[in-house]
């Protein structure tokens, strides 16, 4: 049996679906993990690896010794920032596969991008600022301020006035490892992910995801919807302009991720992501169309053709949960009731008793989600929201 090294996970999502993926597909699957929390769980049929540092050389060491051992490992891959596109170097040199990963690389940097993007329709106006920096060159507000290498959501400010750049200055001051940070423009308009794979230079647009935007001082993602029907135009422009970006990073084999917004001058890019979105996407996707999105990129970098071909078309809604106040969880109810409500295709709550429960700085203060199938939309969304509404947190105050 051949085995597949995993870079890196979260603990639930997307890059766990990915382990169970590889074991769907016959292989092995080997997790290299910094994070101690995977010493403490039982991963059934997983080869766990635990590192103190994930650096590309004792990573590459750590390859070597298990090839020694006899290991048949057939790729390299990861599904977590940051280790996409070393992922991807790892197993062009080790296996001779031919995945983007320069231009995988450059996704990883958000002030690359917007500097290798800065020509095209599809960009916005952006400044590059260093930090500790007291003011912008423009006073046009609202803006949008960005760590560059930040993911989920974190580190990503929306700013009205000079005194909320002020805050947020300092703010990033204590996070970014780098000297500067990111101001773009604020783009109005409905936002979307749109999950794609390039194969031998030709982007397929596997699924447009329409998200729900709690839009305050942060951005958290609270809902998504899989979008079974676009405007046709809509939808040409859409692969024109995807097509257009991968053309110009020079991405031609693997997958990627944009989040985009349809303002009123067209579609306009907010990010770029070197993977599959976490969370819920893939359970989305296949629930939807029938694709296991992870399965087919892992197929990609073992050389073999992609299935992307729709088996099925199904409105899926995903409602995440989130809380306003603050405190220590003392239980949850209704987890089973939700399940058991009409359409309810997954129901996840990551929070655990004695937690310290706060209000959503970042996607990854979500503290579950309901899923939903429906014959239409507003029928999964409805369904999704019910069931959400029957779970409870109870939190006790600080």
């Amino acid at each position: 049996m051949g085995a597949i090294v995993f870079i890196g996970s979260s603990m639930s999502g997307s890059s766990m679906d990915a382990l169970a993926a590889a074991r769907r597909l016959g292989y092995t699957a080997i997790l290299v993990t910094d994070r101690k929390a995977f010493l403490r769980r039982r991963l059934v049929d997983v080869q766990l690896i635990y590192l103190e540092l994930m650096e590309e050389g004792i990573i590459r060491k750590q390859l070597i010794q298990l090839l020694q051992s006899g290991q048949n490992i057939k790729a390299i891959i990861s599904f977590v920032d940051p280790y996409v596109s070393m992922a991807a170097r790892l197993c062009n040199e080790f296996y001779g596969s031919v995945i983007s990963s320069e231009a995988l690389r450059l996704m990883e940097d958000k002030v690359a991008t917007r500097i290798a993007l800065k020509n095209l329709s599809a960009s916005c106006d952006f400044e590059i600022i260093p930090l500790g920096e007291s003011k912008l060159s423009t006073t046009k507000y609202p803006v949008i301020m960005k760590n560059p290498v930040s993911n989920g959501s974190k580190d990503v400010y929306l700013i009205q006035d000079e005194e909320q750049f002020e805050i947020a200055v300092k703010r990033l001051t204590k996070r970014v490892a780098g000297e500067y940070v990111l101001i773009e423009d604020f783009i109005d308009g409905p936002q979307y992910i749109i999950e794609v794979v390039v194969v031998d230079a030709i982007p397929i647009i596997v699924a447009v995801i329409q998200q729900e935007i709690s839009q305050d001082y942060t951005f958290i993602v609270t809902a998504y919807d899989v979008v079974t029907e676009m405007d046709e135009t809509h939808y040409r422009d859409l692969w024109e302009t995807v097509t257009g970006i991968l053309r110009e990073i020079g991405f031609q084999h693997g997958a990627c991720h944009f989040e985009m917004r349809l303002s009123k001058s067209g579609w306009k890019l907010i990010e770029l992501n070197p993977r599959i979105s976490g969370g819920a996407m893939n359970r989305m996707i296949e629930e939807a169309f029938g694709i296991n999105l992870v399965m087919e990129t892992i197929k990609i970098y073992l050389g073999e053709e992609p299935d992307l071909i729709r088996k099925k078309k199904k409105s899926i809604h995903t409602s995440y949960i989130t809380l306003n106040g603050t405190g220590i969880l003392l239980d949850i109810d209704g987890v089973e009731q939700a399940a058991l409500y009409p359409g309810i295709v997954d129901v996840q709550v990551k929070s655990s008793i004695g937690a310290i429960m706060l209000p959503p700085l970042s996607m990854g203060h979500r503290n579950g989600y309901v899923m939903a199938i429906g014959e239409a939309m507003e029928e999964a969304k409805e369904r999704a929201e019910n069931a959400a509404r029957l779970i409870k947190f109870y939190i006790e105050p600080f």
